[in-house]
């Protein structure tokens, strides 16, 4: 029994939430969430996700990370898919033990999904490749879930939770050094060609380096300044939603052209090593 003055939401209020974000039937999304910032939900995780299935269905498909950030360096040797643990929220945990659920294959930054696009976005992280991260080339490269998502125009939904847990951010980060390697002439692969000294000093797995971290609720109140983030309450919590490539891409363009504002020194001296001035950002 819910304590007393404890809000109490069910499958309903968290469907006619949904709506009030944007989400309609036959949408595509992404869900990061914490179960307690609801207040008291009947029937707690599983009825969460039948919400988020019910406001896309028929023909949607629902996405959420279950990433393993535990055990430290150890995550690459003791991932199983089918037995490693989400840790980011009973939420995520209970989806991605669904039955009918599909996850992806990534030690660190793993998706389940549900629905007739879930083979594509979980499908291919095995094999990503092509940019560079602290993750290695496979968490955010070229087939991962987040080109998926980027690539449909998913809705990205926040349930109690801020942009702060935004792992798109990680997507973002491995897209703007690509695009800075790139044009400095590297390929990925190649060690010693154009680049490749550039690409030496990011950080990656277990080797420390600079990497494009910036801050992720600042972030999230400058797209809410352009009205591009709804808002909504669902219980007690607030919840925010944008599309995906609308996020991406104002980001990528935000960071690009305001780059002194948003890293660090050590990331700034790399960018300013690394090639030509920013564009403007519209």
């Amino acid at each position: 029994m819910a304590r007393r003055g404890v809000i109490r939401i069910g499958q309903g209020d968290i469907v006619a939430g949904l709506r009030k974000l944007g989400v309609q039937a036959g949408d595509t999304m992404m869900a990061h969430s914490s179960l307690s910032a609801f207040g008291h939900v009947h029937d707690g995780a599983d009825t969460v996700i039948d919400a988020c299935l019910q406001a896309v269905g028929p023909g949607g498909t629902v996405a959420m990370p279950t990433l393993c950030q535990k055990a430290a360096e150890r995550r690459f040797e003791l991932w199983d898919p089918q037995r490693s643990p989400s840790d980011v929220g009973r939420i995520t945990e209970v989806m991605r033990r669904r039955p009918e659920a599909l996850r992806s294959d990534h030690a660190t930054h793993s998706v389940a999904a549900i629905g007739p696009l879930a083979e594509r976005i979980t499908g291919s992280h095995g094999v990503a490749h092509g940019r560079p991260g602290p993750w290695g080339p496979a968490a955010f490269g070229h087939g991962c879930p987040w080109d998926a998502l980027y690539e449909l125009g998913a809705w990205y939904v926040f349930f109690g939770v801020t942009f702060r847990v935004n792992t798109t951010r990680h997507y973002i980060q491995s897209r703007l050094t690509e695009d800075r390697l790139l044009q400095a002439g590297w390929r990925p692969g190649v060690q010693d060609g154009p680049g490749g000294d550039l690409a030496r000093r990011l950080r990656g797995w277990l080797h420390e380096g600079v990497w494009p971290d910036y801050d992720g609720e600042a972030m999230e109140a400058r797209l809410a300044q352009r009205g591009l983030v709804p808002y909504t309450d669902i219980g007690a919590a607030r919840c925010r939603a944008v599309r995906t490539p609308t996020m991406v891409d104002a980001i990528l363009c935000i960071l690009r052209s305001e780059p002194d504002q948003w890293f660090g020194d050590s990331f700034l001296t790399w960018w300013r090593d690394a090639g030509s001035a920013p564009t403007a950002c519209g």
